[in-house]
């Protein structure tokens, strides 16, 4: 008997399956809209009305919802600056009729009621926007008054516009507020901010206030007792280096945590700390502060047992490494959150909790409490450079591997002149201590401007925290292979293109700015050596030091300057005479993150004959910017950049010096400023160009 194929029977099963079932009568799905704001703000209104009518989708809206709507469009134009803005709610009918309803802020023409409709547009008439065109102040002497005044409009950029000055009567009473808390914080505790002749045209929307500020004294401390209840010793030497300064609620804190701190670390978690002030009278403008801390310590307590709950596939042991309090010891809330602290570094939770059973008495578990996060997620990747154009890539990411906290990292990046690819497997706090360590496999491919770098080898590094210095240190071991296919150096005669180099890593990197995306303030220090050996089981010896660091400060209001220093230098201790080091460990200084009149390895040395690029074994790099905000967002850059390089190591510091000067405009988003960057060149080369247009994404140093 022949037998039928049974694939077609089963598809069609499967298609059965999978197909929804339908009912006599579809239900409808209820549909709103927001119009009149603009698409991208129709959009972003929409999305967040879908959040507050809960998201899920239903047969009608009711008057109730539809009014609920309306009030959060309402509140969000008033906070924009739009105080008249009013609303039509265009609404269709079950049956299907069409019915049209103005609303305003106050609702006090409600939706008739019963109500429901399958699809409602909010159309929204935002009319004038109200701006703060002047703000002026009387009494005002204890801060500068643009410092006063960025309180109401923000920092004052170059260029200002509506939405940076915009007025509500909410936004200015949190604008009062907030300078008066300054104020306070200055030490000037009984000061007091209130607004005057307020002027609103309702036609133009134009706005004029006045600012009365009473500061009165200053309130400065020139005493402090301590008092002490509940039998426990009193801290020595404690009160000296807290008066002669302004009282002010960050003192009080200050003073209340240092106490706190102190008993903590003897074992009395119910400590007490009530600080309390005795102005005396006022007196050439200052109110002498008599301060009592009265302190009632409660009993001292000892951890009976450490307990950890939530940890489904985390291992218990992992985790008991990372704390350091033991049953018997004295029950120390800071050393305890310390553990806490170390637990959420692992990277694996997305809650933690500390908590005590039971919460009082001189015996008590400690237990920590979390709650695991995501086991895997992928990201894409994206950029684009003058020099490399556009880059995209995948990201592939497993947390929490084996239950022991450990991650690995799988990123491959494309781009118009590169292709590379890095496995990092990470174990964090290493043996129960605060050291990370990582391996990875890497490999490389990219398109330098005269030669082919392909490197691909495998690494083993340790991350060792230094708290007293605010720093980090990297220890590590690479072996890798470096190859400088289709080389077209001046130097390719002689250099070696397949080189197997095996070295040790340091690594140092002390970073004090405030942002490492878009720095405003602060500095950073960094040091890197790479030291080769054939003794390490390469086939080269050389070393590669690299220092660089960056300062950056406000220059007046929305005016920054910054600053950018590094050096290099490659060295060949320890290998025979006249021994050259792989092109690849050589420097190409050009492109945007160096000088900025040359696209990438554009400013590297040229053989004074052919013009044929050199690697340099040393340079020394500056950088100099000063950048001024033209609105919130858009930032214009002047930046002179200079480079120095020397083919011989005779000639360090350096022997050929290029400088570039020019301008540029930033626009500032989540992941860094994107860059459009025209640098001219000073002291061109008879083969280099006049300057070059350079766009990035990302800082420069």
């Amino acid at each position: 008997m022949k037998r039928s194929n049974p694939l077609p029977l089963l598809a069609a099963v499967l298609a059965l399956a999978t197909t929804p079932v339908r009912s006599a009568e579809t239900a409808p799905h209820a549909e709103f809209h927001v119009a009149g704001l603009g698409w991208p703000d129709n959009r972003l209104a929409h999305d967040t009305l879908q959040v507050l009518l809960g998201g899920k989708a239903r047969a009608t809206f009711d008057a109730n919802n539809i009014e609920d709507a309306a009030l959060v469009l309402f509140s969000q134009q008033t906070d924009e600056g739009y105080l008249k803005a009013a609303i039509t709610v265009d609404l269709k009918l079950p049956d299907g009729r069409t019915a049209s309803y103005p609303l305003d802020a106050r609702l006090e023409h409600p939706l008739p009621r019963p109500l429901e409709a399958v699809d409602v547009t909010l159309r929204v008439e935002r009319g004038v926007r109200f701006v703060l065109q002047e703000v002026a102040f009387d009494g005002l002497r204890a801060l500068p008054e643009p410092e006063a005044r960025s309180f109401f409009v923000g920092e004052s950029p170059l260029i200002t516009s509506a939405a940076d000055r915009l007025y509500s009567p909410g936004r200015l009473a949190r604008s009062v507020a907030n300078l008066e808390t300054e104020l306070k914080r200055h030490g000037y505790a009984e000061a007091q901010v209130e607004t005057d002749q307020l002027q609103v045209d309702e036609a133009t929307g134009a706005t004029r206030v006045r600012v009365v500020v009473r500061e009165g004294p200053l309130w400065q401390v020139t005493s402090l007792q301590l008092e002490v209840a509940g039998g426990a010793d009193s801290p020595p030497d404690f009160t000296t280096s807290r008066i002669g300064v302004p009282w002010t609620n960050q003192w009080r804190q200050d003073t209340q945590a240092a106490l706190r701190r102190w008993y903590y670390e003897r074992g009395y978690p119910d400590v007490q700390v009530r600080v309390n002030p005795v102005a005396a009278p006022a007196a050439d403008g200052r109110r002498d502060v008599t301060v009592t801390a009265a302190i009632v310590s409660g009993p001292q307590v000892r951890i009976g047992q450490v307990r950890f709950k939530g940890n489904t596939h985390t291992r218990e042991k992992v985790m008991r490494e990372l704390v350091s309090s033991r049953p018997g010891d004295l029950l120390d809330p800071t050393k305890l959150d310390d553990g806490l602290s170390r637990l959420s570094r692992l990277g694996v939770f997305n809650q933690l909790a500390l908590g005590y059973e039971p919460p009082d008495g001189e015996l008590r578990d400690v237990i920590y409490d979390v709650k695991e996060g995501r086991r895997q997620e992928v990201n894409l990747l994206a950029g684009y450079g003058s020099y490399e154009q556009l880059r995209g890539g995948i990201e592939w990411r497993h947390y929490n591997l084996f239950g022991r906290a450990h991650s690995s990292d799988l990123q491959l990046v494309q781009s118009m002149k590169s292709s590379q690819g890095t496995y990092t497997y990470t174990v964090p706090e290493l043996f129960g201590t605060t050291v990370d360590g990582t391996a990875r496999i890497f490999g490389l491919r990219r398109e330098e401007l005269a030669f082919e770098r392909q490197e691909y080898g495998a690494s083993a590094t340790l991350l060792w925290p230094l708290p007293a210095w605010g720093a980090t240190l990297t220890t590590g071991y690479t072996y890798q292979n470096l190859d400088s296919s289709d080389n077209e150096l001046a130097t390719r005669n002689f250099d070696e293109s397949d080189t197997k180099a095996s070295s040790i890593d340091l690594g140092f990197v002390k970073d004090k700015r405030d942002s490492s995306l878009q720095p405003h303030r602060g500095y950073k220090v960094a040091l890197r050596i790479e030291a080769a050996s054939k003794a390490l089981g390469g086939e080269v010896d050389y070393q590669q030091v690299i220092f660089s660091s960056s300062w950056h400060k406000n220059w007046g209001r929305s005016r920054w300057i910054h600053v950018g220093l590094s050096q290099g230098v490659v060295l060949t201790l320890g290998a025979p005479e006249g021994s050259q080091p792989p092109v690849n460990v050589l420097f190409y200084p050009g492109g945007d993150g160096s000088i900025r009149g040359y696209q990438n390895d554009e400013a590297a040395p040229r053989n004074p004959i052919t013009g044929e690029f050199v690697g340099a074994k040393t340079y020394t790099q500056f950088n100099f910017e000063l950048e001024q905000a033209v609105t919130r967002k858009w930032t214009v850059v002047a930046f002179f950049d200079a480079v120095g390089t020397a083919v011989r190591l005779e000639d360090y510091p350096f022997s050929e010096k290029l400088y570039s000067a020019g301008l540029g405009l930033r626009y500032n988003t989540v992941i860094g400023p994107i860059r459009l960057e025209y640098g001219h060149n000073l002291n061109p080369r008879p083969l280099d160009p006049s300057g070059t247009l350079l766009f990035s994404i990302g800082y420069p140093f």
